[in-house]
């Protein structure tokens, strides 16, 4: 009842809320709020890691001052820097602080055979107006670095036609033209290398390539003539290139990757996205005789329009009756789920994990916890500074395991410890950069351990990373692939390329050599000789019989 100034009305008055339901209201919330908050951690964390990828260095090296751990120094150390790469790795260190750098010689930076040609010789006045009053006792040179420009010519054969001097009446006879040393084109040996050669180990665009051969030659040759050049060579070569596919079997391990390029797909209006899957064979486990059968490592580039487990079985080749693969060892790659269904569904394949992707992940997350991360990130230096010394050491497969075994596993095991302990404690969230590491880490920790039974195997597979990085960098230049036939192309004459780095070939002086070697319809013992590893294999063994 209420009352006011004489007048009485009913009015109903609520109920007090229930303190149950403001409580499950106050919960609710609660979890809300934490699941929000939650959400602009990770998306402050992608922005960061957005913001170091535009504008931060691209470098992941570690500043060992940022990286002083509380461990024992029995157990690590005194923080040391990671050995540089290029030059600064091969120089001996230098023993007094501030001590002067060496400084190379030209004799140690250009090849000693060098063609010297003498443009002049210079007498002094004196000398050549009385010669007779003066003795030579020696000579000094002043030298230039020069070249001569490459010159464009027709290499021309010549076909005499003569008639019958008793017979007019028959036709002139004349010998059969030779076939073109590439099928389809007037383009000599020489010159289609180099066009392949600047567009796939120097990336220069076929565009570019057309107008310095207008400015210096003042040739029209244009891109669609310089293309349809190139998938000449390509579909010339190609037996060649399933030789080295072939040679891929005589591997004990294989390193493998993917890498996407964009391709034109026509009736789409814009590009799609390819995959170049990238299979190293490094090599390291074969010594001796049978290293001189094989020759070195083999590189295959193979071209697909997908990143599936098919992709996968066109290279390592399966048996479905028996179940098996045809590449039967060690496959070394990331997390991806295609290698896991590989192992899933065929025998013959094992899996050896990556130290560098696990490593990547964790120092992606030292923003956010880097009292966590630091340590992890030390012990992982520690043992990338083992296999530096290995490598540079030149140490054999059987010697690298007893090393690793006794030096490198301990720290592999506290590693993994801690990485554990770190998941038991929960202070981190499950979808942050250090939740994925962790769960990253500990899911491929198995494969990664293999590394330390087969001397064989490196620490990571930075090795077919690096052969992509030639990929990339073309494709800065040239964008993206004319179709996907040209993929399949580009990807083959890659693989001619990058085996020939890996056997110190010349890639142009190889390529020159066998498109001409080569016949328009090779046998496979044909096509196999002619593969840069035993092309090498030849030049070593005539070296060897020369000495």
């Amino acid at each position: 009842m209420l009352c006011i100034l004489g007048y009485v009305e009913n009015v109903d008055i609520p109920d007090p809320p229930d303190l149950q339901s403001v409580l499950a209201r106050l919960a609710e919330l609660e979890i809300r709020l934490a699941a929000a908050e939650a959400e602009l951690k990770r998306k402050d964390q992608i922005i960061d890691a957005l913001q170091k990828r535009l504008f931060g260095s691209s470098s992941e090296r570690l500043d060992p001052a940022q990286l002083q751990l509380e461990f024992e120094d029995g157990l690590l150390g005194k923080p040391e820097a990671l050995p540089e790469t290029g030059d600064a790795a091969s120089a001996p260190e230098e023993s007094e602080k501030g001590a002067k750098r060496i400084r190379r010689k030209k004799t140690d930076l250009f090849p000693r055979n060098l063609k010297i040609v003498i443009d002049e010789v210079l007498i002094p006045d004196q000398v050549a107006a009385h010669p007779e009053d003066f003795k030579e006792i020696g000579e000094e040179h002043h030298d230039e670095l020069d070249i001569v420009r490459a010159a464009m010519f027709w290499r021309r054969t010549v076909r005499k036609k003569f008639v019958s001097k008793q017979d007019r009446s028959l036709p002139p006879i004349i010998t059969s033209a030779p076939e073109p040393s590439l099928p389809g084109t007037l383009c000599a040996p020489a010159l289609a290398a180099q066009i392949v050669v600047d567009k796939y180990c120097d990336h220069l665009p076929h565009y570019r390539q057309s107008m310095r051969f207008l400015r210096q030659h003042s040739a029209q040759i244009g891109r669609q003539t310089l293309n349809s050049w190139t998938h000449a060579v390509a579909r010339h070569l190609a037996p060649i290139a399933e030789a080295i596919k072939e040679e891929l079997f005589y591997a004990h391990s294989l390193q493998v990757d993917e890498t996407t390029i964009s391709y034109l797909s026509p009736g789409h209006g814009q590009t799609k996205t390819g995959y170049l899957w990238v299979y190293l064979d490094v090599n390291r486990d074969v010594s001796g005789d049978e290293q001189d059968a094989v020759g070195g490592g083999t590189v295959v580039y193979d071209w697909q329009e997908g990143r599936g487990l098919d992709c996968l079985l066109d290279i390592i080749g399966i048996d479905e009756v028996a179940g098996t693969t045809h590449f039967q060892g060690i496959v070394q790659c990331d997390g991806y789920s295609a290698y896991q269904s590989l192992v899933k569904r065929y025998r013959g394949i094992r899996l050896a994990g990556c130290l560098a992707h696990i490593r990547r992940k964790f120092h992606d997350a030292r923003g956010q916890s880097p009292q966590i991360v630091q340590p992890i990130l030390r012990s992982i230096q520690r043992l990338y500074r083992i296999e530096h010394h290995l490598r540079e050491q030149k140490v054999p497969p059987d010697c690298r395991k007893l090393i690793r075994l006794a030096r490198s596993r301990p720290i592999v095991e506290r590693l993994k410890q801690t990485i554990i302990e770190q998941e038991k404690t929960g202070n981190h969230l499950p979808e942050s950069n250090l939740g994925k590491a962790i769960r990253y880490a500990l899911g491929q920790w198995e494969k990664f351990e293999l590394y330390l039974h087969n001397g064989g195997l490196e620490i990571d597979n930075n090795l077919v990373e690096n052969a992509i990085r030639p990929t990339k960098i073309g494709a800065k230049n040239y964008l993206f692939f004319g179709s996907a036939e040209a993929g399949k192309h580009n990807a083959l004459l890659y693989t001619l390329i990058e085996n020939c780095k890996l056997q110190h070939l010349d890639p142009e002086l190889y390529l020159a050599e066998v498109i001409k070697a080569l016949p328009e319809h090779p046998t496979a013992e044909q096509a196999a000789n002619l593969t840069p590893r035993q092309v090498a294999k030849r030049r070593r063994e005539a070296n060897k019989a020369a000495a």
